[in-house]
């Protein structure tokens, strides 16, 4: 028996390093997961993202240890397709009362200036509250309390000594994803998330 039997997480960037992690650890702890990535390169990234067989690996993993996963190919910019692999992933496994917004990017691929700043801002920031959007009517609605970590940065607690717009577009993202935790904290506390 786990300390999370029982409980579904929804987790954003799932498809390997840290959101894959997240996954295999609330599995080992008996939480049932709903994955997703976009399991495609963006051009502003340089370096390989998340495919869609790493996905299905990482779902492979969560099952191995006797617990279910769906997962959807989903742009977290994209609150239409959150919202449809949110709710699908629901019906199938139960309330969610585990939120990690983990997808997130960091500079460094070839793209422009406007590029840079839109994907980066738009994945870091914007995904994550399109994350929160998709996720906390219902569980205010199940009433049952419930968790949502926001992925941030050391990078969201500084500034950087640079003038390159992707790591602007980062730094600027990961200062909201702190402002977006803590305005979320004051307004979820009354429903134990």
């Amino acid at each position: 028996m786990g300390k999370l039997d029982g409980k579904v997480a929804f987790i954003t960037g799932a498809a390997h390093g840290q959101g894959r992690s997240h996954a295999v650890k609330l599995a080992e702890e008996g939480a049932d997961i709903i994955a997703i990535d976009i399991c495609r390169q963006m051009k502003s990234v340089g370096y390989v993202m998340g495919t869609a067989e790493e996905l299905a690996e990482t779902a492979a993993m969560v099952e191995a240890l006797g617990r279910r996963c769906v997962t959807s190919e989903v742009d977290v910019r994209d609150v239409d397709a959150m919202q449809a692999a949110f709710d699908e992933g629901r019906a199938k496994l139960g309330p969610v009362g585990i939120v990690l917004a983990n997808a997130g990017i960091g500079p460094g691929g070839m793209a422009t200036d406007d590029e840079q700043w839109d994907e980066i801002v738009g994945v870091n920031l914007k995904g994550v509250w399109n994350t929160g959007r998709v996720s906390i009517p219902s569980m205010i609605a199940d009433g049952q309390g419930g968790a949502i970590v926001l992925t941030s940065s050391t990078g969201g607690m500084a500034g950087a000594g640079v003038n390159y717009s992707g790591m602007l577009a980062y730094i600027s993202a990961k200062h909201g994803v702190i402002g977006l935790m803590r305005s979320w904290a004051n307004a979820l506390a009354p429903h134990f998330i």
